[in-house]
């Protein structure tokens, strides 16, 4: 019941947003074609690469595509219907997580699907259209919308982790920061490239490889059963401690004795 009603606040929350954005129609087309657009112009260093090598330690342009879809569409996923994680830092700092607090709702699922970041839902459409792109096979785009939610889903209990710093130390979000944008950028690159010990970082502190690699080598090249529930496992644990950390910290938050509320 409790996974059900948590499942309908956050569709709740995605509608709301939606409909206050849906007033400026214009606005809104426009800011999800930029977004498309933008990102298909940074394909361009891929093109280039791959007009002068066949293959980066066995993977072409169709492979690294891949990755590209699913690192775009775990961020629009994120930033979609989580982006109110993005905003604890402002919460913890001046004082308005007091707001949250006197709600009958998971606090941090409520922090973090209070806001809508509607023009991700361009880095959505575009991990779709990369996959037209590479002329992928039907069933991978099937295949698609569950592995980004993982990703996005995984995106969000990483930031939401490291960000709970906020409660303990001023600018703890720099750490969250940081490791957000190391994420988003690696993830977009074969694992061939980075050393050893920064492969062991992206399996652990910074979950690059299982944000991207693993979905891309053991969902879609190559299918493996055991690989894509280590991935479910470590995903869930990632959220289990997102919200272990951010409860802890919650201890130690010193109200703003606020005054207001939220409809």
């Amino acid at each position: 019941m409790e996974v059900k009603n948590n499942l309908k606040l956050i569709f709740v929350y995605f509608m709301l947003n939606l409909k206050k954005e849906w007033q400026y129609k214009a606005s809104f087309f426009m800011q999800k074609i930029i977004i498309i657009f933008n990102d298909l112009f940074s394909l361009i260093q891929w093109v280039v690469i791959f007009s002068i090598v066949d293959n980066i330690g066995g993977y072409g342009f169709r492979e690294v595509l891949l990755l590209w879809s699913i690192a775009a569409g775990g961020y629009g996923i994120a930033h979609t219907f989580f982006a109110g994680a993005w905003n604890i830092k402002n919460l913890v700092y001046e004082g308005k997580l007091d707001v949250f607090l006197t709600q009958p709702k998971n606090l941090l699922i409520n922090v973090c699907c209070s806001n809508t970041d509607l023009s991700a839902i361009g880095d959505i459409l575009y991990a779709f259209v990369v996959l037209m792109i590479i002329g992928a096979p039907w069933y991978w785009f099937l295949l698609l919308l569950p592995v980004i939610i993982l990703a996005g889903l995984l995106f969000v209990a990483m930031y939401v982790t490291y960000c709970s710093l906020c409660f303990y130390i001023k600018r703890g979000e720099a750490l969250a920061d940081t490791m957000e944008g190391a994420m988003g950028k690696a993830a977009n690159y074969p694992s061939v490239i980075f050393s050893q010990g920064v492969k062991i970082l992206m399996f652990t502190l910074l979950p690059v490889f299982f944000y991207t690699f693993i979905p891309a080598q053991y969902i879609f090249l190559n299918f493996n059963i055991w690989w894509v529930l280590l991935l479910i496992a470590v995903v869930t644990l990632w959220i289990l401690l997102a919200f272990f950390c951010f409860n802890r910290g919650v201890r130690r938050y010193n109200s703003g004795s606020l005054m207001g509320g939220r409809v």
